[in-house]
């Protein structure tokens, strides 16, 4: 043991698991990565769930500090974000249906796990905390983050203070309404969001647009299996190959999400609008012009004036580094279980 102190945070994706050691600074020093569900893992189908994704988290706090070259004694606390609402009081996740999860003491479980003082929240929350207090959102007081990925999630502080909601789902812009009767979400409704600028909605978008088998698109040779999945890399290389079908599906997207940053403009005021996610990531020249274009377009007169709009800047570390240094933080300790 030290007398330096080690901060840890978790990122459990739908998809992936990611872990990161930060220092008294907010300094990313280590890193950890594995597959959420493991296809040849027998255990995914004869464990229950909860059991499972436990076991991984567990797994992935671990390396991370092995990774890292620490004594596990040197952790101070661990911060996990996660895929759904979150009973911060309680450390209990809600429902993430994307991994078959749903009133799951996580905080507890982990507690039991690592020994360690355990901070559980919504992932896009602690994505934004991070930049808000390390990346794109320092200096400013009033901020939203929006990030695009599979799916579109949302944050909002004020003055330092993550706005949960009554019922913790304080934020969820990626289910606002955007088009009456549009296309079906996974949340069970239609017209949402992310069902029409996620990249769920560009890929269905493209699927309508190649269903009379006339139309064609670069994916089928980039990426074959695109209809039921496809990395931002892919999408990106056949935007910038002049890819009909991809353009269009790209500029829907920006679009739609320049519009619901007007949105946000015209119903909260806030400072500044920070946009992340891999999506955006891969292609930030494409996305970001066209996003502050249509949310200036769209915005209430003189709404937009002043309000920066500004890509994240932690990247792949944003949630996991947001949720390991907001355990770090004093005036964030009364939230640890």
């Amino acid at each position: 043991m030290s007398d330096k102190k080690y901060y840890c945070g978790i990122d459990l994706g739908g998809t992936k698991i990611y872990a990161v050691i930060a220092d008294e600074n907010g300094q990313v020093i280590a890193n950890y990565k594995q597959k959420t569900k493991k296809s040849d893992d027998k255990s995914d189908q004869t464990t229950n769930a909860a059991e499972t994704i436990i076991g991984r988290l567990t797994d992935c706090y671990h390396k991370v500090i092995e990774n890292a070259g620490i004594d596990e004694d040197d952790i101070q606390s661990v911060g996990i974000a996660v895929p759904s609402s979150v009973d911060i009081t309680k450390g209990l996740l809600k429902y993430a249906p994307n991994l078959g999860l749903e009133n799951v003491p996580i905080a507890k479980l982990m507690k039991e796990q690592t020994g360690k003082p355990i901070f559980v929240d919504n992932d896009v929350n602690m994505g934004i905390y991070g930049e808000y207090t390390l990346g794109a959102g320092k200096g400013y007081k009033h901020i939203y983050g929006l990030f695009v990925g599979t799916g579109i999630g949302g944050g909002y502080i004020v003055n330092g203070e993550v706005i949960r909601g009554v019922n913790y789902t304080a934020g969820e812009i990626g289910h606002m309404v955007m088009k009456i009767g549009g296309p079906q979400c996974n949340c069970g409704r239609q017209g949402c969001l992310e069902a029409i600028a996620g990249k769920i909605g560009i890929i269905n978008y493209m699927k309508k647009k190649t269903a009379d088998g006339k139309t064609k698109t670069m994916l089928d040779e980039v990426a074959p299996n695109w209809r039921q999945s496809v990395g931002s890399s892919a999408l990106s290389k056949c935007y910038e190959a002049k890819d009909k079908v991809v353009r269009k599906a790209i500029k829907k997207s920006a679009e739609t999400i320049g519009i619901a940053c007007a949105n946000l403009i015209n119903a909260i005021g806030v400072e500044a609008i920070i946009i992340g996610g891999g999506v955006v990531e891969e292609m930030e020249d494409i996305f970001m012009p066209i996003i502050t274009e249509n949310a200036k377009k769209y915005s209430i007169a003189g709404g937009a004036e002043g309000v920066a709009i500004l890509p994240a800047a932690l990247g792949d570390n944003s949630v996991a580094l947001g949720a390991a240094w907001f355990t770090a933080l004093p005036e964030n300790k009364k939230f640890l279980l």
